[in-house]
């Protein structure tokens, strides 16, 4: 799929070339989300306090998975206000910057309780997916959180349009998650893409939101349990 029939603009260079497929390609079409579903259930990352890994972390997302380790297994995105500075309309997890003395993990839980009514009691957090950086240098930390089911979310109309929840096994399916190459002619680096019309329409998942979710379906297709 072309960026350019999608809703969200996409600055693709001349340049760009297609990556390798996913990690999760080699595995059998039809065992591929029964096992990326279950090492999702039995995600815990390792610890992260005392490795540094956090320090200079601007902002931070929650990952929620609906339902984990069960055929029906979801994660949930926000299509971001078109009147907001910041990626307008684009595809995102709930999360935002830190404030002041704030650490990540409580700045993704109060973000996404802002912005789309999540409780925290309502998430199992299961620790830290992946942390990307910014075009710009931003780093963004990013936090499993499972849901045991759909709670009932309020959407800040000031801050998100609406919530998309998509089937995992969607997102790994042949054709929807894509990898290129983009260069400005001093470097070179990988942008990531998922796109599936029948449950996202013409929202485009891409860049930070896709590198996430990338990071996190690849670890859980090599290791099968992360723990």
């Amino acid at each position: 799929m072309e960026p350019a029939t999608f809703r969200q603009w996409v600055p693709r260079p001349p340049s760009a070339r297609r990556g390798p497929p996913p990690p999760w390609a080699a595995l059998p079409p039809s065992g591929r989300a029964g096992r990326v579903g279950d090492a999702i259930a039995a995600f815990r990352s390792g610890p992260v306090r005392d490795t540094g890994v956090l320090d200079e972390v601007g902002a931070a997302v929650l990952v929620p998975v609906v339902a984990p380790g069960t055929r029906g297994a979801t994660v949930v995105l926000i299509r971001r206000s078109v009147d907001l500075v910041r990626d307008p309309g684009h595809v995102a997890f709930p999360g935002g910057r830190l404030e002041t003395g704030e650490p990540p993990l409580e700045a993704a839980l109060r973000e996404a309780e802002e912005e789309i009514g999540l409780r925290r009691e309502a998430v199992e957090e299961r620790g830290l997916v992946d942390v990307v950086r910014r075009r710009r240098g931003e780093r963004i930390a990013a936090f499993l959180g499972l849901l045991a089911s759909r709670p009932e979310l309020v959407v800040n109309s000031g801050e998100v349009e609406s919530v998309l929840e998509v089937p995992i096994e969607v997102l790994l399916a042949d054709g929807v998650a894509w990898e290129e190459r983009w260069s400005d002619g001093v470097e070179e680096r990988s942008v990531h893409f998922f796109a599936d019309h029948g449950t996202l329409g013409e929202d485009l998942v891409w860049g930070v939101t896709a590198r996430i979710l990338w990071s996190l379906f690849a670890r859980c297709a090599r290791e099968g349990d992360p723990a």
